[in-house]
């Protein structure tokens, strides 16, 4: 559990390396690969910016708390305050319907039966048209989920000034600062570009690349895995709240570091403060540990794992065109 600051010192030089990178190939006129290199280092800085708003690096929050927004609004565009408010929630109610927002994605998905009972608007009715084929569109939606996230973060920051919560007031300036400086030197990057074709490969290739490489980690370990209502009786333990809700990536050097250690899961909702360095070793003990205890202790490589997302996805799916019949 101890922080390990000079381990994020070599992380976050390794990300900056790629970003620099990017803009060196850009000079070079190697655009293609300079966006390339772009999107890894927008990916990396998600997994820098996840670890330092968890307290991880230093056992100074304030400097925590100063390089999650230099590396998530600043560096990647997204604003570090509207990802604690919601990841917050979903370590504490994990796969809990109608709590954890990171599966209430309705109306465009649908991950568990309550959920086809939310489309009452025109509009949302019109999209319930299209769940039965969710489990085919979900991978093509995930380059996408960038727009996503952005625009929240915008909508978000611009709307802090009047949060009910001091310290999203205090941080206001700074967020929106950061989130203004990112954009700007986006679209300075694109304008330094020869022609508009060129531009317009530039922007979607590290848009929708970094989109990917962050969205198919973090839709792996809680998608598959059983929901459970709000009431449910495992809320009064914590840890096979986490145990039960959480799925494992298969663990390897290549994967541990494509994936910023979010391949152990299930140790990181154990203990959300532990360094990514530390989560192999805690693997051990908390696999004894489950062992012991007749848990279970779901871990897959990552085609596996991704087979039963989609399956979950097709399952309501099924239930979607059961009931229109």
């Amino acid at each position: 559990m101890e922080a390990q600051p000079w381990y994020y010192v070599g992380k976050s030089a390794t990300t900056l390396g790629f970003m620099f990178f990017a803009f060196y190939l850009q000079y070079c006129g190697w655009y293609f690969t300079s966006a390339l290199s772009l999107a890894i280092s927008w990916q990396q800085f998600g997994w820098l910016t996840h670890e330092f708003s968890h307290h991880q690096p230093t056992k100074n929050r304030k400097l925590n708390d100063m390089f999650s927004i230099i590396f998530g609004n600043l560096a990647q565009g997204f604003s570090a305050d509207w990802w604690k408010d919601k990841h917050n929630t979903h370590h504490a109610a994990t796969n809990l319907i109608d709590h954890d927002g990171d599966i209430n994605l309705a109306p465009l998905f649908a991950f568990v039966p309550a959920d086809l009972s939310r489309y009452k608007l025109p509009v949302e009715k019109f999209i319930l048209k299209f769940i039965p084929y969710q489990h085919l569109y979900f991978t093509l939606s995930l380059p996408l989920l960038r727009f996503s996230w952005t625009t929240q973060s915008l909508l978000w920051v611009f709307a802090e000034n009047s949060s009910e919560y001091r310290v999203y007031r205090r941080n206001a300036l700074t967020e929106q600062s950061f989130l203004m400086a990112h954009w700007a030197w986006v679209l300075l990057q694109l304008y330094l570009l020869p022609s508009m074709g060129v531009r317009i490969m530039y922007f979607f290739v590290s848009q929708l690349l970094s989109a990917f490489l962050i969205a198919y980690v973090v839709t792996f370990s809680h998608n598959s895995v059983d929901k459970y209502p709000a009431n449910s009786r495992l809320l009064n333990n914590f840890a096979c709240l986490q145990i039960f809700t959480t799925r494992n990536m298969t663990p390897g050097p290549i994967t541990d570091w494509v994936w910023g250690g979010l391949n152990y899961q299930i140790e990181h909702h154990l203990f959300p403060t532990m360094p990514r360095c530390n989560l192999n070793t805690c693997m051990k003990l908390v696999k004894e540990f489950c062992k012991e205890n007749n848990l279970p202790y779901l871990v897959n490589d990552y085609f596996e794992g991704y087979a039963l997302n989609l399956k979950q996805l097709e399952n309501i799916a099924h239930m979607t065109t059961t009931k229109a019949n």
